[in-house]
């Protein structure tokens, strides 16, 4: 019977070939992002309540000029950073197309890695003060004497922020997936800030458009905060870094182990070995030999 003139579910669909190709990461992206979104929504609104004491010490500042309610922020030194790694782990499992529950992972990962959680996430708190009273200062010293000098430490300070902003794409997945050192978590994202480029740009700037949107909208965004923006921008910035991630560190280590990396479906496992064993003796190479030239006379030397 068909519903309304459109499905009609007594015919058979056209099925999943098996040897499919995987859809383009453009596609693949907003395909997930459209099939999870309600999920998005339910992150962000768990990420929100861990970050409530600095959004309500926020708002009280605006609204009265006293920066003394900023203390009433002081437990986000012990959730901030745990609860980042804890939606990172969500979006992980999300990019993996794994089944999840969503509060349990967030909370399984944010108990599992609060060492390393609260260590990263006071640094990202103090950096990210320093950068916005440096890029204050630095603004305002350029209009006052807009001299070489003063415009090239602008620059350097954006510059710095910049290469920060592209580790921590890797940072918080790296803690959620990975039994790393600090050090090795750190030295690995440097690295991978130039490896995946061009993915960081593009979380970059759907990071900074995001944030300026509710920046500008304010005291709107505020109604906003928690549905939207945290968890978009954790998904974005998951999607590009976990396949480089992947690349340069998991899939190698279990190749060195003669193992399958586990995070790769059963199915696509199958299908690579299918297609190793059946490699055709003979192909027919019809329309794709190589035109058949005379050979060209051989060149000789003087005789002196």
């Amino acid at each position: 019977m068909a519903f309304f003139g459109f499905f009609d579910y007594n015919k058979a669909g056209k099925g999943v070939a098996k040897d499919a190709p995987e859809k383009r990461p453009f596609f693949k992206f907003f395909e997930l992002f459209s099939r999870k979104f309600w999920k998005l929504i339910h992150v962000n609104l768990i990420y929100t309540l861990f970050l409530s004491p600095l959004i309500i010490s926020f708002m009280f500042v605006l609204s009265t000029g006293n920066l003394y309610y900023f203390l009433l922020a002081v437990p986000i030194l012990m959730t901030f950073g745990p609860a980042t790694v804890g939606m990172t782990q969500v979006m992980r499992k999300f990019c993996l197309e794994q089944p999840i529950f969503v509060f349990d992972e967030f909370w399984s990962s944010f108990k599992k890695n609060f060492r390393q959680g609260v260590i990263i996430g006071i640094f990202d708190i103090i950096f990210i003060a320093s950068f916005s009273f440096a890029y204050i200062y630095y603004d305002t010293l350029t209009i006052i004497d807009p001299s070489f000098g003063n415009i090239a430490l602008m620059a350097a300070t954006i510059s710095a922020a910049t290469l920060i902003c592209f580790m921590h794409f890797y940072i918080y997945p790296q803690i959620a997936a990975l039994t790393l050192t600090l050090n090795q978590i750190i030295k690995n994202s440097f690295l991978f800030a130039v490896l995946g480029l061009k993915g960081n740009v593009i979380s970059f700037l759907v990071g900074v458009v995001l944030m300026l949107g509710l920046l500008f909208s304010f005291p709107f965004s505020v109604f906003l905060m928690p549905f939207v923006p945290f968890a978009i921008i954790c998904f974005t910035a998951t999607f590009n870094a976990y396949p480089v991630i992947t690349k340069y560190i998991i899939t190698p280590y279990y190749e060195s182990k003669g193992e399958k990396n586990p995070e790769i479906p059963e199915y696509m496992h199958e299908a690579e070995e299918e297609k190793e064993e059946e490699k055709p003796l003979f192909e027919d190479m019809g329309g794709r030999e190589a035109e058949i030239k005379p050979k060209p006379k051989p060149r000789g030397r003087v005789i002196k």
